[in-house]
């Protein structure tokens, strides 16, 4: 059986290697030169299985209408003449209920309670170097609101089985040594011992030379200018102006999996939400930081990547640019470096932003698509890195005829029928 990957992100790829597992012959389809060139280039790095959590949260709404105009906000909605925007902005709004929002979590959540031990287990059987730290996430919180939605989340969490520490400023410290040199005046923190960090590009790239190595294809700066089909299947895909036959597809093409899937007469519940990263140059320091650091004041994710310092964060609704944005960029730079003063030499950071896949209710779209044969593994939002590996074994499980792990209905974009 053929199966047309069509992305190579770090989704697209774990998905080639399930699939390539399975016994299919998988081609992988890009319009970038190489892997990750775009979500997957630079991102924050974690591992967060303990942060299931969807920003759509019940206090957005008010936080929307606090941080109107402020270019410094945390989210920044772009307002502009796009049908797109407003339909998914609504039913996102729509979502930023409680009990919404928590069943929601509860999806995403299984879906990393499987993500982590694929994972590992990819790692072991290929052997795969991409700077991977185990030390946790060290979730750092300020006043006493935060704590108070820190204890709330932590005992949601632990109910539903998951190990979350509650910590001091102190505390936290200790876990973390290179706090001790903070300027920030952060008052506790979590810390979550079963989460990690590693370089995305890193890893699925080395994912890529071993699936080359096992005779799988790949089809890089190849732009898909269409499809066939019928009323049952989709046939064929026009690459660069020819046609190839499949017998399956596969969606994994990130922020553009919208007017992809468009191509095929398929509308998704997706939109791009635009973020930024800082990758700082540590030179071995030991006041940088090993432990992945999230500060929950100002939306950031911090990562030790071998010899760099990687911040990532905020949101930004602005359709489908990258362009670059010095005031945001300097919101994360600035963020990191008050954390840890002494980590590195900002002025070296290497700024960088990309688009996230975004859904209405934040939950992945995993699943069969209105054909038989054409499937989606995308729309993570900022866990396509946490949730890789799990959403690429189910995808493969249910296209091979064999049961799943999670009921993958539940992922399905059959959901907003």
């Amino acid at each position: 059986m053929r199966v047309a990957v069509l992305g190579a992100g770090v989704t697209g790829i774990t998905t080639a290697y399930y699939l390539d597992q399975q016994g299919f012959d998988v081609t992988v389809i890009d319009r970038q030169p190489l892997a990750a060139e775009e979500t997957s280039f630079a991102n924050g790095g974690q591992l967060s299985y303990s942060q299931p959590f969807p920003w759509s949260s019940p206090d957005l709404p008010l936080n929307l209408l606090r941080w109107l105009g402020r270019t410094d906000a945390p989210l920044v909605f772009k307002l502009k003449a796009d049908p797109d925007l407003w339909i998914w902005g609504l039913r996102y709004l729509f979502n930023c209920q409680s009990r919404r929002f928590y069943r929601h979590a509860e999806k995403i959540l299984e879906l990393a309670k499987i993500s982590r031990p694929s994972l590992l287990s990819l790692i072991q059987e290929e052997n795969l170097e991409f700077e991977h730290e185990q030390r946790g996430i060290l979730k750092l919180f300020t006043g006493e609101k935060e704590l108070n939605e820190a204890l709330h989340r932590q005992k949601w969490l632990q109910d539903h089985g998951l190990d979350q520490k509650l910590l001091n400023r102190e505390e936290c410290m200790e876990i973390e040594p290179a706090l001790k040199g903070t300027r920030s005046h952060f008052t506790g923190g979590t810390w979550s011992p079963g989460d990690g960090s590693g370089n995305a590009r890193e890893f699925t790239r080395s994912l890529v030379t071993k699936l080359m190595a096992k005779g799988v294809e790949f089809l890089f700066e190849t732009t898909i200018n269409g499809f066939e089909r019928d009323s049952r299947k989709v046939t064929a895909v026009h690459l660069n102006g020819k046609v190839r036959k499949f017998d399956a597809f596969i969606l994994c093409a990130g922020a553009f999996s919208k007017p992809v899937a468009a191509m095929a007469g398929i509308n998704l519940p997706l939109y791009p939400v635009k973020g930024y990263s800082v990758t700082i140059p540590v030179n071995g320091s030991n006041t940088a930081p090993l432990t992945s650091i999230t500060d929950e004041s100002r939306h950031i994710v911090i990562s030790r990547l071998g010899n760099q310092l990687r911040a990532a964060g905020t949101a930004e609704i602005n359709g489908y640019q990258t362009v670059e944005n010095r005031v945001r960029e300097d919101m994360v730079l600035h963020a990191v470096m008050e954390l840890f003063p002494d980590c590195g030499n900002s002025e070296k950071a290497v700024r960088w932003s990309g688009l996230r896949p975004m859904t209405t209710d934040s939950v992945p779209l995993i699943g069969r698509a209105r054909f038989e044969n054409f499937y989606t593994n995308t729309g993570h939002g900022p866990l396509g890195w946490t949730l890789a590996c799990g959403s690429a074994e189910i995808i493969a499980d249910s296209i091979a005829g064999k049961t799943t792990k999670l009921d993958i209905t539940d992922y399905s974009v059959d959901r907003f029928i």
